[in-house]
Formats: C-alpha cells, structure tokens, sequence
C-alpha cells in the first residue's frame, strides 16, 4: 500500500480532561451514558476544526451526532443514548442550538449542541454546570421524552395495585368463577 499524505497532517482526536470540571457538583450528578456521551460530543467538536483567514475555527454550536450512531460509539442502546444526551441538557452540559428534524422523505436531521464550557466563535463558555444546583436542572428541549420519571411519581404508581379486586369480597375470575374471600 502507498503512503497518503493527506493524514500526515492530520492531528488525532482528543478531548481535554479538565479536572475543575470533573469535581462540579453537576459532573458528579451526571450518569456514566451522559459522562461518556459528552466525551464523544467533544470529540466531534474538536475533530472539526479548520483554519479560516488564519484563525483555528472550531465548529462549537454545530456538534451533532444522530443517536443512532452515538449508541453505536456508546456501545448502548438508543434509548440510553437519548437519555444521556437529555442528562446532559438537564445538568447544563449541552444546550440545544437547532432540534431535530423528522424529514418527509425519510431522512431526518439531527439535533446540534453547543457545548457550554468551550467558546465559540462568537462568544466565550457559559459554563451552565458552574450555577446547577441539585434538583434545579436546566430545561430540556430535545429528547424530553427519555428523561426518567421524578422519584416520587415512580413510587406512587408501585403503591397501588393492578388489578384491585372488587369491593364486595367477590373474586371474578375470566372463566366466569367466583370465589368469595371471608372478611
């Protein structure tokens, strides 16, 4: 095989490991999808740099990846995908800049992030995850749908019964019998 000396120039791909972020109490909130989510998320930011008029342009607020792929690069299903990615939007790690988009024809679009704590070309970080406090997380706007449900809604469906019999004592069962419970 020949030598191609496109990627020779090529750096590889990385992703800094900032510990003053890692030790915010919005990073050790986060879930191990939505801690390993961010660092594909900024791996693709970096990986898209390009220099423009002499200045490196990173594509910071354009970052997307579909879940489909992310499960893939997760090695998770879609489901924990959205959910990390929904984790990350609560604790203020990831804020959504364009939603997704269905399509018509079968081809649909997919959400784009910024992420918070690196600057754009516009505007330097926000940094969301300095200012979160537990149990006051920032709004999600996409992948709503995979947020689990509040403690307490989950315990309040467990406390009461499926199929409660009736109050008469009388047991029905689907054959027709009836068995009748003393009280």
């Amino acid at each position: 095989m020949g030598r191609d000396k496109r990627n020779e120039a090529r750096q590889p791909q990385f992703a800094k490991w900032i510990k003053a972020h890692r030790m915010l109490p919005a990073w050790k909130a986060l879930t191990f999808p939505a801690r390993d989510a961010y660092f594909h998320l900024a791996v693709r930011c970096m990986a898209e740099t390009a220099v423009k008029n002499g200045k490196v342009r990173n594509n910071n607020g354009e970052v997307f990846r579909s879940l489909r792929d992310l499960a893939e690069d997760m090695g998770c299903t879609v489901k924990t995908a959205g959910a990390a990615l929904a984790d990350l939007q609560a604790k203020g790690w990831i804020v959504c800049t364009n939603p997704w988009v269905r399509g018509v024809d079968g081809k649909g679009k997919a959400a784009h992030f910024r992420l918070t704590m690196m600057p754009t070309e516009k505007r330097p970080p926000t940094a969301e995850p300095k200012h979160w406090e537990p149990a006051h997380d920032y709004p999600v706007t996409v992948y709503r749908g995979y947020l689990p449900k509040p403690r307490n809604q989950r315990t309040a469906n467990l406390s009461r019964k499926q199929n409660p019999p009736p109050d008469s004592g009388t047991v029905v069962y689907p054959n027709g019998a009836q068995l009748r419970v003393a009280k």
